[in-house]
């Protein structure tokens, strides 16, 4: 049986990386076949059904966005009147993702009214030319950058705030909270740890911390689209764009944990190690983060909802993005409140790249350089 397989040197990359592989070709049987073709693809798409009204049906908003679209690149080809004989072949290449390209994202729910789907997925396709019923494709998986405003190295942003107390009659104590994560990136699945750091200047104790992990999940389209009668659907006039909240207007709570229950010296000075796991209820990973390309999360709400004339849709975009949000209460029934960012939640493991395993005629393969856009050179093999 003639058999594909198409193979990359990673289970994970960064905006901006280098994506080294090969492309193995096993012919047994006489074919038609005269050479190799290898796509390169990124598409982001979303499409929300929208609810009506006893008089109007809601609308499907849909849209969708090319990042890569390298199709029929030639990664090796026989001679005019060849085909490719009987045997094991390996075809190395090399492409390079964009340095300013969203992560690699999928998410759905629900059924009628108010189904959504929304995703950034990334591909290579071999196929084999004159044969293109032999073929294979492999999907990548390309993590959430890091905002331009930040590296790896640098320590993680402490949030801190006040709370005044009075004291007497004219007189005010203060209570400092400062909160932080314990690194800057954080794998889903994984658990963040946070940092609590009272410092209780005056006469009224803690009485609870609580602790929620949160997240907002927004589909924008640049443009105005229809007039709609859905609540998760407003308009922003001033600045062009439609945003979608497919779960409603109120960030989802995806952990909560209310601390009270231990000594008043704990609760006044702090928390040193809070463990927040970043997975859904059911155990699976939590969403990854994702900011959709040329589109920044909005400062505030948008516009309650009005009616425009139909409009251009000019691109599509998704934000998925975490924070964790503290809740300092005191006796005295006073809050604080802080709002730690979750810049960068990258995805887990690639647990099938991980898991494969080469047939045994891998090893006793032809290597074949080609000359596309797409083929190395010698000294990248040695």
């Amino acid at each position: 049986m003639n058999e594909i397989i198409l193979r990359t040197n990673k289970g994970e990359y960064n905006p901006g990386e280098n994506i080294y592989g090969v492309v193995y070709l096993n012919i047994c049987n006489p074919t038609a076949g005269r050479g190799v073709r290898l796509k390169f693809e990124g598409l982001e798409s979303i499409t929300y059904s929208c609810s009506g009204n006893a008089d109007h049906e809601g609308p499907v908003l849909s849209d969708s966005k090319y990042y890569i679209d390298a199709k029929d690149v030639t990664l090796y080809i026989c001679e005019e009147t060849e085909v490719v004989g009987i045997g094991a072949y390996c075809f190395p290449f090399k492409v390079s993702l964009l340095s300013e390209i969203p992560g690699s994202f999928s998410s759905e729910n629900g059924t009628g009214n108010g189904k959504w789907q929304a995703s950034v997925h990334y591909w290579l396709k071999a196929e084999l030319i004159g044969a293109e019923s032999i073929s294979t494709v492999q999907f990548l998986v390309v993590n959430h950058p890091l905002p331009s405003f930040l590296l790896p190295s640098d320590p993680p942003m402490a949030v801190d705030c006040r709370i005044e107390v009075s004291h007497f009659l004219f007189l005010k104590k203060s209570m400092h909270v400062t909160a932080k994560l314990t690194k800057q990136v954080w794998q889903s699945g994984d658990v963040a740890k946070l940092r609590i750091i009272i410092t209780n200047n005056t006469d009224v104790n803690v009485s609870r911390i609580t602790i929620k992990l949160c997240r907002e999940l927004i589909l924008v389209k640049r443009g105005i689209v229809i007039p709609c009668y859905d609540p998760n659907v407003t308009v922003d006039e001033e600045n062009d764009r439609t945003y979608i909240r497919p779960k409603g207007a109120d960030p989802e709570v995806v952990w909560e944990n209310t601390i009270a229950a231990c000594s008043q010296d704990v609760l006044n000075k702090g928390l040193q190690e809070i463990w927040i796991p970043l997975k859904h209820m059911d155990n699976s990973p939590a969403l990854t983060s994702l900011t959709g390309h040329h589109t920044q999360f909005p400062q505030a709400p948008p516009q309650p909802l009005k009616s425009f004339p139909h409009g251009r849709i000019r691109t599509v975009v998704e934000n998925c993005y975490y924070y964790v949000d503290i809740s300092v209460t005191l006796q005295n029934n006073q809050e604080g409140n802080l709002t730690v960012p979750i810049y960068c939640l990258i995805h887990a493991k690639n647990t099938e790249f991980l898991a494969w395993k080469p047939p045994s005629w891998v090893y006793e393969t032809e290597v074949i350089m080609g000359k596309s856009i797409f083929s190395v050179s010698q000294s990248v093999l040695m």
